[in-house]
């Protein structure tokens, strides 16, 4: 089963979501194992991505004005050399759900639950946030 699942832009100059489509497994799953399952992608998609890297290339002019809007230019490519940790990236999604720092939406209706029972053939979108504190501390 495909969806989408919609990711802000980072720039400031152009704000906008864009919609990337995820496979998952199943039809119906919980909350919590979509949460599982989504993590799953973005972890493989980063690792993969750090793994082969990218062969450099010449920017575009609206690739550099995009990224100079940011704050900063750079060619995509990952630097670091720690990969992704499923079982810790899985543990912290759902935690930030269970806790409440970070929320879905399926289409336009909040899931509050992680043991909620989900059709992913009912679902058109899925919107992940994750909540910021601007200012306080944490009590």
């Amino acid at each position: 089963m495909e969806l989408n699942v919609n990711v802000k832009s980072v720039s400031g100059k152009k704000n906008r979501i864009t919609a990337i489509p995820v496979t998952y497994s199943r039809n119906e799953m919980t909350v919590r194992e979509l949460i599982e399952e989504t993590v799953r992608f973005c972890v493989s998609n980063y690792n993969n991505h750090k793994e082969n890297g990218e062969l450099l290339r010449a920017l575009l002019p609206q690739e550099t004005e995009d990224k100079a809007t940011q704050g900063k230019i750079s060619f995509g490519m990952i630097y670091g050399e720690k990969t992704a940790d499923l079982k810790k990236a899985v543990h912290d999604a759902v935690e930030a759900f269970a806790d409440g720092t970070a929320v879905i939406f399926a289409d336009e209706k909040r899931l509050e639950n992680l043991d909620e029972e989900l059709k992913l053939n009912e679902i058109q979108n899925l919107t992940f946030i994750k909540l910021v504190m601007l200012a306080g501390r944490i009590w």
